[in-house]
């Protein structure tokens, strides 16, 4: 017999004061922080509430990290800002959620938006990335410059390297730390890359995907999977833009998600 799952409070950041409720969950390794501009321009047409998911950001870590505890996570949310029903919008590990959350519970969403993630597995380099973090041994340096200079050895995109040090953080007794629970999301990670919904798994409700045009994660390509999960949705590939479409291009990013959400 299973535990009952733990109910966790989630931090998260808050946004405009239009309705309708707009629920953004980030990917892995990032947090609300780095949905601070887009959240901003969103704000424009409604609520934004931006979650850190478990094991990242400011959230609680925890020794699990399963579909099920974030989909479940997303769940108590809802109920402690007493949403019965929202928009949900969910970036690559976050969109996986969202669609597990929209399978399970879709009489509380009034729309589904998944960024840059279709329901099927994907050989990513993700826990190639984990288990790089997880090599730096943190005791050795001192700046974040030098945590860096150790990923440039590995990682050749000055991007990707910006975007995974929003993880570093300095301890009050100066020392460097990885916000996110590194060791829990390795673990995790084989779940996330096997990701595949049950064949009956649908949710019939308005939904939009979003796909990066650049992205290695073809959206285009998956267009008959999605509409058999998500009959009801539609596919919007933004040109230019690569698997950070709302920080790659961002008109575009929130033009499209504006439009979805004022749209009947």
């Amino acid at each position: 017999m299973s535990s009952p799952m733990r109910h966790l409070n989630l931090f998260f950041r808050e946004y405009g004061h239009h309705a309708p409720t707009l629920v953004i969950l980030h990917g892995l390794l990032g947090s609300s922080q780095n949905w601070q501009r887009a959240a901003k321009a969103l704000a424009a047409t409604c609520r934004v509430l931006v979650v850190d998911q478990r094991n990242h950001g400011s959230s609680p870590h925890t020794d699990t990290h399963a579909l099920r505890d974030l989909r479940e996570d997303i769940k108590h949310f809802f109920d402690q800002q007493r949403l019965t029903q929202a928009y949900l919008l969910g970036h690559s590990m976050g969109g996986m959620a969202a669609m597990e959350f929209a399978f399970h519970y879709p009489e509380r969403l009034a729309g589904l938006i998944i960024e840059d993630i279709a329901p099927r597995p994907y050989q990513s380099s993700s826990s190639d990335i984990l288990r790089l973090l997880s090599a730096i041994d943190l005791d050795t340096v001192t700046t974040r410059e030098q945590v860096e200079a150790l990923l440039a050895r590995d990682l050749k995109s000055a991007r990707t390297r910006q975007f995974l040090l929003t993880n570093l953080v300095r301890r009050e007794n100066g020392t460097l730390a990885w916000k996110a629970n590194l060791p829990v999301l390795q673990v995790a990670q084989p779940e996330f890359a096997g990701y595949e919904p049950p064949l009956a798994a649908r949710h019939a409700g308005k939904t939009l995907f979003l796909g990066g045009e650049l992205s290695e994660y073809h959206l285009d390509h998956d267009h008959d999977l999605i509409l058999r999960h998500f009959p009801h949705s539609e596919l919007v590939m933004i040109p230019g833009a690569g698997h950070w479409i709302h920080f790659e291009a961002l008109e575009a990013f929130t033009a499209a998600v504006q439009k979805f959400i004022v749209t009947p």
